[in-house]
């Protein structure tokens, strides 16, 4: 009796637990990942007191990123132009997306004290909506993980995501206006996204630095040899690996040492190892002065 008590109990409890999760309708194609429910709650609420507190700044940290279609009116801010550095251009296939990145804290606050005079106290907080997912699915290069939520007001709603692990806010930007929602596909908007094709192969470069940085402290073809020499490891490697996942390399570009750091999902890791050997052990050139960066997204065996 003990144990059928036991196994009833513990039962019961997961169901609860479970239940506690908000689901929400993932469009086709858009990877969602949920978290805890107490994530949820306390990200929600870091949101509030950041946004009440004149001092409140727990939720920001060096590299913020403005997405595109915020950027559209936080560029023309007198405070946000004061931010010099940190163009970022957004190369989804043939389509180029500008926004920004902060690079301190400093220019952190900037930007979350824009966005605080704008929400004001007339809002609230909410998990994002299927067209809502299927915009930020189109400009980012990453699956989606929650903390995501969005601060809806009368006049915008705003798209937050933070990390799960410290609830720093990773990705500051707006949802287009109900029924202009904009997504982009194959270097176009596009009224709906496909899953794409399975397939090995070199997903999408993200510059985060601005042209002028790259053209004063490195060159194009500096670039294009950083890329070609990547992608040509990447498919010597991954070429017939059946295990799905993707690869994010990036590349800090400095005077003396670069720095290159990997992200992986899933993914043959044995091969993985071999990877970031090869790379590591590259002679890639340096920058002539400031540091600048770039990002590759590789997808093996996955759409």
């Amino acid at each position: 009796m003990k144990k059928i008590l036991l196994i009833t109990f513990v039962l019961v409890n997961f169901l609860s637990r479970a239940q506690q999760i908000e689901t929400i309708t993932i469009p086709n194609g858009i990877v969602y990942n949920y978290c805890n429910p107490k994530v949820i709650e306390k990200a929600k609420k870091l949101i509030i007191d950041n946004l009440s507190n004149t001092n409140g700044y727990k939720i920001v940290q060096d590299n913020l990123i403005i997405g595109p279609e915020l950027w559209k009116r936080f560029k023309d801010k007198e405070k946000i132009q004061n931010i010099k550095q940190g163009k970022v251009e957004f190369h989804v296939d043939d389509l180029v997306l500008d926004g920004k990145m902060s690079n301190d804290i400093n220019d952190s606050k900037i930007i979350w004290d824009e966005f605080k005079n704008e929400v004001a106290q007339d809002y609230k907080i909410r998990k994002a909506n299927e067209e809502e997912l299927k915009y930020y699915w189109s400009v980012i290069s990453f699956d989606i993980d929650e903390p995501l939520l969005i601060i809806e007001t009368k006049e915008h709603n705003y798209i937050l995501n933070l990390l799960k692990k410290d609830l720093k806010l990773l990705w500051l930007d707006e949802a287009p206006k109900p029924g202009a929602v904009k997504q982009y596909q194959n270097g176009k908007e596009a009224e709906s996204i496909s899953k794409g094709v399975q397939e090995t192969k070199l997903e999408k470069v993200v510059l985060l630095s601005s042209d002028e940085e790259i053209n004063k402290n490195s060159s194009i073809d500096d670039i294009n040899l950083i890329i070609d020499n990547t992608n040509q490891i990447f498919e010597e490697l991954f070429k017939n690996s059946l295990k799905p996942g993707k690869i994010m390399v990036q590349f800090q570009l400095n005077k003396e040492n670069n720095d290159i750091l990997f992200a992986v999902k899933d993914l043959d890791l044995d091969i993985m190892k071999e990877f970031e050997k090869r790379i590591n052990s590259e002679k890639y050139p340096n920058s002539k002065k400031d540091s600048i960066k770039l990002q590759l997204i590789f997808k093996v065996n996955s759409f």
